[in-house]
This record gives C-alpha cells, sequence and structure tokens, in this order.
C-alpha cells in the first residue's frame, strides 16, 4: 500500500510539472517578446533552498549599492516554510517549478544558481547566467572527472547548462588542474575567491555573537564542530559517547570549555535520532538545521570532518580541522579523490584511537606551518572580496 502511495504521488508530481511546463510553452510565442528587466535577477539556491550560500552574499552587495534592483529567490515549500519572513528586505521570492519562475526568469537579464539547472525557460540572447557552483575546496571527483558515475540524465543536463552559462565561480586551487574541461565549459572564470567565504576572510564579531546567541552558548567557552559528509542512506560510524570524549579531551589538551555543535544534512534524519535520542544525546547540540553553515564556521574554534569541503575554510581561517576517516579505502574506491588524504595539512586519523592522539599530542606551529606551505603550494586563495567583485560586475552587465 505505501509502495502504491509513493507511487500516485511520484505520478501526481510529473503530471503537475508536464502541465507548468506545457502551458509555459503555450504561452512561450507572445512570453518570448515580453521586455528584458535590466535591473532584475532570478536567484536558484540548490534548486529552492532558502537565503544563503554565495548568492546570499552577492545579493547583500546588490542591495547595499542599488534598493532598486528587483532580487527574485526560487524557494521550495519543503525548505522555506514561511517566504514572506525567511528574506530580507529586497528580495522578493517566488515558488520555485510554477508558471510565475517560469516568466520571472524569462524577463530578468541575470540568471544566479549554484548547481546545475532543472527547470528553466529558454535563454535569451541578452540574458546572463552566473553559476556559483556549491563546492568549496576540492577533495572529491567531480562533474567529468566523475563522468563514469554520473547518470546520463545528469550529464546532459550539465552540458547544456554549461553551454548557457557566462560566467563560472570556483574556488582558487590547483586541485582541478583544468576547470573547463571538468565542468564542459568554454567561458569565462572567476577564481580570486567564493563569495560565501568572504565572511570567513573578514568576520564580523556580530556574526560571531550571532551563532553564539542562536544555540544559547556562554561566549567563554569554544565550540568544537562534528560535521561529516552526507551520504544518502549511510550510517556514521561514530556514537555521542565517542563525541563526548572528543569534547573533554578537546577541553583537556586546550584548557578551555568546549561546547560540541554536530551538523548533520537537514535530510539525515536517522543519524540524527542515532545521535540525539539518546539519554547523553542531550549534552550535544544539534546544529544540522542552521541556515548559514560559512556563520557558523566563523564562530568555531575547531572542525573535525571526513571529506568535506569546509575543510579549505580552516584553512583560510588557519583555525584547528582535524581529519577523521575511519572509511577511508571504501570511500576513496566509491566516490574518487583528487589527492590522498595524507597529503592534506591536517592531523588525520583513520582510528578513534588516532583521533584521540591526535589531538592530545597537536602543536600548534607545526598545523600553521603545514597549513601555510599548502596554501602556497595550491594556490588556496581567498580575497574576501569576490562578493563586491562579482557584484560589480554584475553592475556592468545591467547596463550593457
Amino acid at each position: 500500500m505505501k509502495m502504491i502511495k509513493k507511487y500516485l504521488v511520484f505520478v501526481q508530481k510529473i503530471l503537475k510539472r508536464v502541465v507548468t511546463v506545457g502551458l509555459f510553452y503555450i504561452m512561450y510565442p507572445v512570453l518570448f517578446f515580453a521586455p528584458i528587466n535590466k535591473k532584475k535577477i532570478v536567484v536558484s539556491n540548490f534548486n529552492g533552498k532558502g537565503y544563503g550560500d554565495s548568492a546570499k552574499y552577492i545579493c547583500d552587495y546588490l542591495l547595499d549599492q542599488d534598493k532598486e534592483i528587483d532580487i527574485v529567490w526560487l524557494y521550495e515549500d519543503k525548505s522555506v516554510k514561511y517566504p514572506a519572513t525567511s528574506f530580507p528586505k529586497g528580495i522578493r521570492p517566488v515558488k520555485h517549478k510554477t508558471v510565475r519562475a517560469l516568466m520571472e526568469m524569462n524577463t530578468a537579464k541575470i540568471w544566479i544558481d549554484n548547481c546545475r539547472k532543472s527547470f528553466y525557460p529558454r535563454k535569451r540572447k541578452k540574458q546572463f547566467y552566473l553559476q556559483t557552483w556549491h563546492a568549496g575546496f576540492t577533495l572529491k571527483k567531480i562533474e567529468r572527472d566523475a563522468e563514469e558515475s554520473l547518470p546520463p540524465l545528469y550529464k546532459e543536463r550539465a552540458i547544456k547548462d554549461s553551454k548557457m552559462c557566462d560566467l563560472l565561480v570556483f574556488e582558487s586551487s590547483d586541485m582541478i588542474k583544468d576547470v573547463h574541461k571538468t565542468f564542459w565549459f568554454e567561458g569565462e572564470t572567476f577564481r580570486q575567491g567564493v563569495p560565501r567565504n568572504d565572511i570567513i576572510v573578514n568576520t564580523p564579531e556580530s556574526i560571531i555573537h550571532k551563532v553564539y546567541n542562536h544555540f544559547a552558548i556562554d561566549l567563554e567557552k569554544k565550540i568544537l564542530l562534528y560535521a561529516p559528509t552526507f551520504r544518502q542512506g549511510y550510517e556514521l560510524k561514530i556514537d555521542n559517547n565517542f563525541l563526548l570524549k572528543l569534547k573533554m579531551e578537546m577541553s583537556k589538551k586546550f584548557s578551555a570549555d568546549y561546547e560540541l555543535i554536530v551538523r548533520l544534512h537537514p535530510n539525515d534524519s536517522e543519524n540524527k535520532q542515532r545521535i540525539f535520542n539518546t539519554k547523553d544525546g542531550n549534552q550535544l547540540i544539534d546544529g544540522s538545521d542552521y541556515d548559514d553553515m560559512q556563520e557558523l564556521l566563523c564562530a568555531v574554534d575547531t572542525l573535525i570532518t571526513d571529506y568535506s569541503s569546509v575543510m579549505g575554510e580552516m584553512m583560510i581561517s588557519n583555525k584547528k580541522c582535524f581529519i577523521y576517516a575511519y572509511d577511508y579505502e571504501e570511500y576513496k574506491q566509491d566516490r574518487g579523490l583528487l589527492i590522498e588524504l595524507t597529503e592534506l595539512p591536517f592531523p588525520i586519523a583513520f582510528t578513534e584511537q588516532e583521533l584521540i592522539t591526535k589531538i592530545v599530542h597537536f602543536d600548534e606551529t607545526t598545523y600553521l606551518l603545514n597549513i601555510e606551505k599548502f596554501k602556497v603550494e595550491h594556490n588556496v586563495i581567498e580575497t574576501g572580496k569576490a562578493s563586491q567583485e562579482l557584484g560589480d560586475k554584475l553592475i556592468n552587465v545591467m547596463v550593457e
């Protein structure tokens, strides 16, 4: 019965999409001649998420420069429950995958996305498409470099998307040797920093206070963040007893009182339940639903992760980062990595005991030297001005 219900919901979604797109294209001959609004930008964050990622910081800058810019943000109900109060002044929320969304895109001068577009009208000659790409420091193989593991439909969509794209934002490092080839892309690239990392370089005190207040943490305490990579249907091989032990070891080693925030994917309900719904779970803080990872990283003292690109932000800020990769060989085989973990400048551990040992024997001077050496050798750069530079570029596009 459950399977039948799921199938009917799926069919209903498909039919709704077909009707929506069909209705738009019936009107398309008329809509094609609708004038393009030079001051309109349509943003899609992960195809319907709320105000975040690099587009948030570009939009903040643009609205500071010109309040007359019309910024449309496409959202999905499952990600944004209260659109009327979830966006700052100057941002106009419009429901994604609707006729209205297609009409907004059809008349916008600029499109901004951070992943491959899945729902859009035909791009018009005078429109400009900025792709800010969602990943930061690139450790894992992506796009064409992982071609053998990509679904055929995704590959087809990616190639089409790259052909439409006018400017691609991608992190500065040499992890990917040929960005144009990797993205099936022939256009202009921007590699002088990632907009969302501007606050990592220039962190306002107000952001740190905002995070501490949100989680009701005393400002005298330090934050340890555990943020593993999300993998669909995968059970984390780490429990809250070990996490609490890590918190204790950190406090002992660095003579400070730590609070431990665990950030899982918001949809990772199974692992969330396993970690937080226990008698000791209330000693951990759930940071999974905090809406801006960059703000969280601004307030963090130390990060523990496995293969997440957020390790790049810790390099930029020179903060402590430990890699705990208990399933390294399995993950490497499954996803493919661009370099061996041992080539990274962070303390690496493959077992629980190893991670404890790395914390106990951590030496900050050696760590900072390794970080600096890696950044120089691999061209890891953030100027703190990416939002401004890209914002100015878009302002110029609007007057063309």
